[in-house]
């Protein structure tokens, strides 16, 4: 009745999965926090200092966008890739795309 079956993984491996899983999340979100915060503070600092208020905010707020994007992208792929494949027997080849 304990046999492991892929398809019905035991509740220790669901729950470091869960973990993990939250982990990545959490690591993601402070990410996009972090640029967009960033950008923000540095674009004020600098309208406040070259008086071109909102002009240098505006632009770092959308220069930090696809940025954040684009390392939240590959966060998550990183994440990915170091996620133990389920489901898939030892010895097994990777589907191909």
């Amino acid at each position: 009745m304990t046999d492991n079956n892929p398809k019905n993984p035991p509740v220790a491996d669901l729950s470091k999965s869960l973990a993990r899983g939250s982990v990545i999340g959490l690591q993601i979100g402070c990410v996009a926090v972090v640029l967009t915060l960033g950008a923000l503070l540095l674009g004020l600092w600098l309208d406040g200092q070259l008086h071109t208020k909102p002009w240098l905010t505006i632009a770092l707020m959308l220069v930090s966008m696809p940025i954040s994007v684009y390392t939240i992208f590959r966060l998550a792929l990183r994440a990915a890739r170091l996620t133990p494949d389920r489901g898939r027997q030892p010895g097994e080849d990777k589907p191909s795309l």
